[in-house]
């Protein structure tokens, strides 16, 4: 299958889940996040959307306890993050996906948190087709890779391009899957 169809298998597989099962599932992957990630300071997270892996409860969580919470702006083709300071603060962005109005990142993070609509066993995985992902993480960076997932996003195998970059782990509810290097 190519990346298309592969998008629009996992998107109507997506949407068939109720929502109260896709919600247990995301607290499950970002409760494993935390506990795993908690002592970190800069993180640069997601808003979601279209059922993606729900990131709120854990921006509340990271927030409310002092961290750094940055999240993505599209400009053009391109992506920076810029600093959360509450849910009362976002706007809706180019694609009516809420983002902050904070100041733009300019420290090294400690970690990303990457969404996408599937992922394989090896850690690569296929976004919406924007490629804003791939470029941002195209950039030399020294931060941890993480994706959030649920189990049915993740594959055997996706044929992978050149500009395609992958993470170093992928939570899912079930399990972390660590990238062979």
């Amino acid at each position: 299958m190519n990346k298309q169809d592969i998008r629009n298998k996992i998107k109507v597989l997506r949407n068939s889940y109720p929502i109260d099962e896709l919600k247990n599932k995301s607290l499950k992957i970002t409760d494993a996040f935390y506990k795993k990630y908690s002592f970190l300071n800069i993180f640069l997270l997601y808003y979601p959307i279209a059922q993606e892996v729900d990131t709120l409860p854990l921006i509340s969580r990271l927030f409310n306890t002092g961290k750094q919470i940055y999240l993505p702006v599209v400009i053009g083709k391109n992506m920076v993050f810029k600093q959360f300071e509450g849910f009362d603060k976002l706007i809706p962005g180019k694609y009516g996906i809420l983002e902050p109005c904070g100041r733009e990142l300019h420290e090294n993070p400690d970690i990303i948190c990457i969404p996408g609509v599937a992922f394989d066993k090896e850690c690569n995985r296929i976004g919406y087709g924007g490629g804003y992902y791939d470029r941002y993480l195209s950039i030399e960076n020294t931060f941890i890779k993480s994706a959030f997932a649920y189990e049915f996003q993740v594959i055997d195998k996706i044929e992978t391009e050149i500009f395609d970059k992958p993470v170093d782990e992928i939570f899912t509810e079930n399990r972390i899957i660590l990238r062979r290097v």
